[in-house]
């Protein structure tokens, strides 16, 4: 996990250190994977014992972590950053992470930095592996060896093309979810079943030296060649995670035995959980704070990392890993911990990050925020259907007003809706929102999403139910186009089939249809952007944990807002 934590704290030199986490899959499935098979084969395999044994491996450092940021959280971070943490830590909780962030989008996206957790995606991939893998072995059991290897090398073959295929359909799929990220741990799995079979002892020949430097050079070649804007997992996990299987086949080779088995490098081993654990927290809270202006030094984020890594590893990990209890009562209690760590992100999600912690003075604009973010007439992704019914998207109209004003277009179309409503109001008309994630506002035109399967359909057959209604609607005067225009500028079609189309030329068409249904349209440039976060400088800035955390880091004075 080395490589990891480096990518993450933006180690020029190891741009693909992001692989780590393929060489982790395929060194957890040589080691538990290939445990489970060799227990179901000798009929000492045992659910109870073996979900004893991970979760003591995994959840006591884990809830550890959870338990400290839920009171960092409450301390230093936001209503709206303290609800994500919370979000986050519920599914983290119960190994769901992963499926949380696919929902979420693009793993290597700016908008990753501020997910809290989003190292936990990994632990959902691997515990639901390890949920299903039991009963795959169980029917291995059944066969000989040989046909064994070549069933669990079919599956690995059958879960690696439809990684393939999904990245052509749904990436953020492709890399989030355990069909398509199995055959990583199966890799693994597959090689500790090969070394079952009996066989002459291996020796440190030529051929295995060679091989073991290669996959060695090509591990590290992946990490500093690799980008994150290329198409990963894709065909680019492939060497990775065959290098680390041949590196691990060939054991008895020098580059094992010397340089990979070298103290320093067993230990960091040892740590690697619980570094692989702290290190995107720490990194986050200095990004929350410090925001453009940096914060600490790499460097210093990856030294402190580590030492809340050493101090898991020593005082929470090896004690509840040695610990001697019956296998049942530690499942039960783990069953009610994992409760009761949930519980209070539960809690803050359902008090909205908990504003009332606040000064009044932070609790107004970070009340207001919540309001907004809620966002009720905003249709979000997979929705491809207008709620015309809401009564807050299209009030009635009220006395004296003939007529009504309403705002089509996106989620920052929804931004603006609250002053574009006062802008009614002002001019004696009543108000309507319909507004779609991602969704701009154009009459039959959308971007192609290739990260979102289906979108463009959703789109357009939300444009055109949308368009309809507002063009035959009498009452319906005045349509407010707003849309995330810079993101439109390229990739908008009419038809899947067809070349892209202009921006230019997809606002004339819908201003032109409008028009000649007797609207008056009114186009309205995006809403305006902030090399800062002003929520965040708002209201952090007078949370006195926060200012007090921000000083030592050197934030710089103008990004803090001093109060009336």
């Amino acid at each position: 996990m080395c490589s990891v934590v480096f990518f993450h704290a933006g180690i020029a030199a190891l741009p693909g250190g992001f692989v780590g986490v393929d060489v982790f899959f395929v060194i957890s499935g040589y080691l538990i994977g290939g445990q489970i098979f060799r227990e179901v084969s000798r009929r000492s395999f045992n659910f109870a014992d073996f979900y004893s044994r991970r979760v003591r491996r995994i959840l006591p450092a884990l809830f550890v972590l959870l338990l400290i940021l839920y009171v960092v959280g409450i301390t230093i971070l936001t209503p709206q950053e303290t609800r994500e943490l919370s979000k986050e830590a519920v599914s983290a909780v119960f190994g769901m992470s992963n499926l949380l962030f696919y929902r979420g989008g693009d793993y290597f996206a700016p908008a990753a930095d501020a997910s809290p957790l989003l190292m936990t995606w990994s632990l959902g991939v691997e515990e639901q592996f390890y949920l299903l893998f039991p009963f795959v072995a169980f029917v291995l059991f059944g066969m000989r060896l040989s046909r064994s290897l070549s069933v669990l090398i079919a599956l690995c073959v059958l879960s690696f093309a439809g990684s393939l295929a999904l990245m052509h359909i749904n990436p953020t799929a492709a890399f989030y979810l355990i069909p398509t990220r199995a055959w990583e741990l199966g890799v693994g799995t597959v090689l500790a079943l090969w070394e079952y079979a009996p066989r002459p002892p291996r020796r440190a020949g030529t051929r295995t030296q060679v091989a073991a430097a290669v996959a060695l050079l090509a591990l590290l070649g992946s990490m500093i060649v690799y980008r994150p804007n290329w198409a990963f997992p894709g065909i680019f996990v492939a060497f990775p995670v065959l290098a680390t299987a041949v590196l691990i086949a060939t054991s008895p080779a020098l580059v094992n035995q010397r340089l990979l088995s070298l103290k320093p490098m067993r230990f960091v081993g040892l740590v690697s959980y619980s570094w692989y654990l702290w290190h995107w927290p720490i990194f986050y809270l200095n990004r929350t704070i410090a925001g453009s202006d940096g914060g600490a030094s790499p460097l210093v984020l990856i030294i402190l990392s580590f030492i809340m890594a050493v101090a898991s590893w020593r005082f929470v990990e090896r004690p509840f890993r040695h610990r001697v209890l019956d296998r049942k009562d530690v499942l039960i209690r783990y069953a009610l911990i994992a409760c009761m760590v949930a519980a209070p992100g539960a809690l803050l999600y359902k008090l909205q990050g908990w504003p009332q912690r606040l000064d009044p003075d932070a609790r107004r604009p970070a009340v207001a925020a919540i309001v907004a973010q809620a966002a009720p007439c905003l249709a979000r992704y997979g929705i491809d259907t207008p709620d015309f019914g809401k009564v807050e998207c299209m009030p009635p109209l009220k006395a004296g007003q003939t007529s009504r004003l309403v705002v089509l277009g996106d989620s920052h179309a929804n931004a603006m809706s609250p002053g574009v409503a006062e802008y009614a109001e002002r001019r004696g008309l009543g108000f309507g929102e319909i507004t779609k994630s991602s969704c701009p506002a154009l009459w039959g035109y959308a971007a192609i999403s290739n990260d979102r399967a289906g979108f463009w359909e959703n789109c357009t057959h939300f444009q055109t139910q949308a368009f309809s209604r507002v063009a035959n609607d009498p009452q319906i005067s005045t349509v407010v186009l707003t849309a995330f225009w810079a993101s439109q500028l390229d990739d908008l079609h009419s038809d899947k089939g067809k070349a892209a189309t202009p921006l230019s030329k997809a606002l004339q068409d819908t201003i032109a249809r409008l028009q000649k249904a007797g609207k008056r349209v009114i186009l309205i440039q995006d809403v305006p952007t902030f090399s800062i976060d002003p929520y965040q400088v708002i209201v952090g800035s007078r949370m006195p944990a926060r200012a007090i955390i921000a000083g030592w880091l050197g934030v710089a004075s103008e990004y803090h807002v001093a109060s009336p």
